[in-house]
């Protein structure tokens, strides 16, 4: 918690209006809000989005004050109406609101310093294994991981998160780069104790130009490694098994090979692993391989912190996947499954939702599809779509339902492997779901994967209410 003096010191901004010696406990950084009480806003701007259109509905809503850019145009007209609102509206005038709060979040992780941090990048999964990193941890420690499936692995959104690092004994971080040069910045940030690279892929590859430098950019997660000073790699990559080791940290390693007696029932993953040496099966609510690789890792880091053998077994037996990740839903009376995947999508993470769905036991398989994102120039990412419709030819679905620009590509691959009948691409949301509705029977299961923009939260919404999936 900050008084507002403090935070105009620390953002190097100017208080426009409001007590300096206010205390400021709450923040909210996203669009408009209704039920959170005496908030501070912070108006970021978020995929080229400027939200400080919402500050008045913010002041409106009760919010206690709000960052604005000093260079905003509309900012003395903003500042007029809110002052109209509420005379006691705390305003402070910042260069940039984007970079306020990452200097307060800086602040605050310096005011804690003592605390670990665990920070996990890659580029598919790392969302799933930081809950799962976070719950076995929490059983014992209190850990500030809060996940509301949102992108919040950005740095302002990691800030927003730091600002309330008093309240919490140690912290698990989700990193996501897009570009050149932000891993310093967010590895300066969170200053971890122990930092993991879980994967190297094709997202952001537009930016990046190459998995080469993916790696070499998210090797800064170690620019500012401290205390135990831990790099954990995935040595099934073949990237990341190749990095040598440092003089400035330890480097360690897990992989899939560490789990023995691998089996599946109906898709769902069983297998043992060891934990403080004692051998261990489990028995998961959980379908992708990835997940055991996950599981081999958070077992280390529990060990690290000396999470109760019992903890860690129960947690992870129970552990179920998150909204949009591989999340099955059926319904209750037609033996219908989908597999909501929708939360992003990859070139990796495509082939293997798309593998994985294979696995699991229906009388047909039907697969909604929408454009990959962040693949590279036009002809890289054709190409990949193009190798997605082709990866059909190792897997056994019935039906194609395609929508987006790109797709045009997965159809032309697709075309080598299925009859034409049996892929259809559509113009629109309504027309893809008018089909999909009727085309759908019993025993089916419909996997969806989209890279988040392309709004299949209405698809799932409407199957579930039609066929009454649950």
């Amino acid at each position: 918690m900050f008084k507002l003096e403090e935070i105009e010191k620390y953002t190097n901004g100017k208080i426009i209006c409001g007590d300096k010696n206010k205390i400021i406990s709450n923040y909210y950084l996203g669009e408009r809000v209704k039920n959170i009480n005496d908030y501070f806003y912070i108006p970021i701007i978020f995929r080229n989005f400027d939200r400080e259109e919402y500050i008045i509905d913010n002041v409106k809503n009760g919010c206690v004050g709000f960052f604005i850019n000093e260079n905003f145009e509309n900012k003395d007209k903003i500042e007029e109406i809110a002052k109209r609102i509420n005379n006691d509206i705390c305003i402070i005038e910042v260069k940039s609101v984007n970079d306020a709060i990452y200097k307060m979040g800086l602040k605050c992780r310096e005011n804690n310093i003592e605390k670990p941090v665990i920070a996990v990048t890659g580029s598919v999964g790392k969302t799933t294994l930081c809950s799962l990193i976070s719950q076995i941890l929490k059983t014992q420690i209190k850990v500030l991981h809060d996940f509301n499936n949102e992108n919040n692995n950005t740095k302002s959104h990691i800030s927003l998160s730091y600002l309330f690092l008093d309240n919490y004994d140690m912290a698990v971080t989700e990193i996501g780069i897009s570009d050149f040069g932000k891993m310093n910045d967010l590895s300066k940030l969170a200053k971890p104790s122990i930092a993991v690279i879980n994967s190297i892929g094709t997202s952001h590859i537009n930016k990046l130009k190459s998995k080469e430098n993916i790696l070499k950019e998210k090797l800064h997660i170690t620019d500012y490694l401290r205390d135990k000073k831990i790099l954990f790699l995935n040595d099934d990559d073949e990237y990341l098994k190749k990095i040598d080791k440092s003089e400035d940290y330890e480097t360690r390693h897990y992989s899939i090979n560490e789990a023995k007696n691998i089996s599946r029932i109906n898709g769902k993953i069983s297998f043992d692993a060891k934990i403080y040496g004692i051998d261990t099966n489990f028995k998961l609510n959980l379908y992708e391989d990835y997940n055991i690789r996950n599981i081999i890792l958070a077992i280390k880091i529990a060990e690290i912190y000396n999470i109760k053998y019992e903890n860690i077994v129960k947690v992870i037996n129970e552990f179920k996947p998150i909204d949009g990740r591989f999340k099955i839903i059926e319904s209750v009376d037609k033996n219908i499954k989908l597999i909501d995947d929708t939360y992003s999508s990859c070139f990796e993470s495509v082939k293997m939702g798309l593998e994985t769905a294979n696995k699991i036991e229906s009388k047909r398989k039907i697969a909604v599809l929408g454009t990959i994102g962040a693949l590279g120039t036009l002809e890289e990412t054709s190409k990949m779509h193009e190798e997605i419709g082709m990866y059909f030819k190792n897997l056994n679905f019935d039906n194609i339902y395609l929508i987006g620009d790109f797709t045009k590509h997965i159809l032309k691959g697709a075309l080598t492997i299925l009859e034409e009948k049996n892929i259809k691409r559509f113009k629109t949301l309504e027309n893809l779901l008018e089909d999909l509705e009727k085309n759908i029977m019993e025993g089916d299961l419909i996997y969806l994967k989209e890279s988040g923009f392309q709004n299949f939260e209405r698809i799932i919404n409407r199957l579930k209410l039609k066929f009454n999936i649950i």
